[in-house]
């Protein structure tokens, strides 16, 4: 870990590395030395009426640089924390890592991990566990490869709890389909494609055209459009 100032002034800023290579730069509002936990506050990224709080452990960082120092007018008492959002976004946090950490599974792909996820995050993380290569729900409920609705399997008791899982499933490759053709449109409309859009424009307007006007049915024939108009 690179060297921690032995104190932090109130309104600079700092830039830091996280442990999860996260970059966090922001506002400085509190700093401990004695446990090295430093709070930043820096604009949200989805409001501007907002800011990003956050609590970081500088033992678990890296790349620890003071980007500007206060003027020494600052005056601004820090707000007070709201402390049991800090606790709900604590345990969302731990339990968003346990999910993750549980989904790895070196035997099937990407994206059956990526279900596995979606369905714990639905259900409580200890009830959606690996089962070799199958999904298991409530020890009551299997997905198996290749992990699609039809590839759910339960008794008659489970029927409502089955329809439940195979919409969720559908929905999931309904979105995945999605994502690809979106990624797959803006692809074909990178600056590659759209020269070779405009190469074939250009090739197929000075090609040699009818006369317009020799005939009545030559006239009602409408001319050539120069491309780039």
């Amino acid at each position: 870990m690179a060297a921690v100032n032995d104190c932090f002034t109130i309104g600079s800023t700092v830039l830091c590395t996280t442990c999860f290579n996260q970059e966090v730069e922001g506002e400085v509002l509190a700093f401990d030395h004695t446990t090295k936990m430093l709070i930043l506050k820096s604009h949200s990224k989805t409001s501007e009426k907002l800011n990003d709080v956050f609590v970081l452990n500088l033992s678990l960082c890296s790349n620890v640089q003071v980007i500007k120092e206060c003027n020494g007018n600052f005056v601004e008492e820090p707000q007070k924390l709201n402390l049991e959002q800090l606790k709900i976004r604590l345990r969302q946090t731990v339990q968003n890592r346990q999910t993750w950490i549980k989904s790895k599974n070196s035997e099937v792909s990407p994206e059956a991990q990526e279900l596995y996820r979606v369905l714990a995050k639905n259900f409580k993380n200890h009830d959606v566990t690996w089962q070799g290569v199958n999904i298991q729900i409530f020890n009551e409920v299997t997905v198996t490869p290749p992990y699609r609705s039809k590839n759910v399997v339960g008794n008659t008791q489970n029927r409502v709890l089955c329809n439940y899982i195979k919409r969720m499933i559908d929905q999931f490759f309904k979105t995945q389909a999605l994502q690809e053709n979106n990624a797959a449109g803006t692809s074909s409309s990178s600056p590659l494609s759209a020269t070779a859009s405009s190469s074939s424009s250009s090739s197929s307007s000075s090609a040699p055209s009818t006369s317009v006007g020799t005939s009545s049915n030559n006239a009602a024939t409408p001319s050539p459009v120069p491309a780039n108009t």
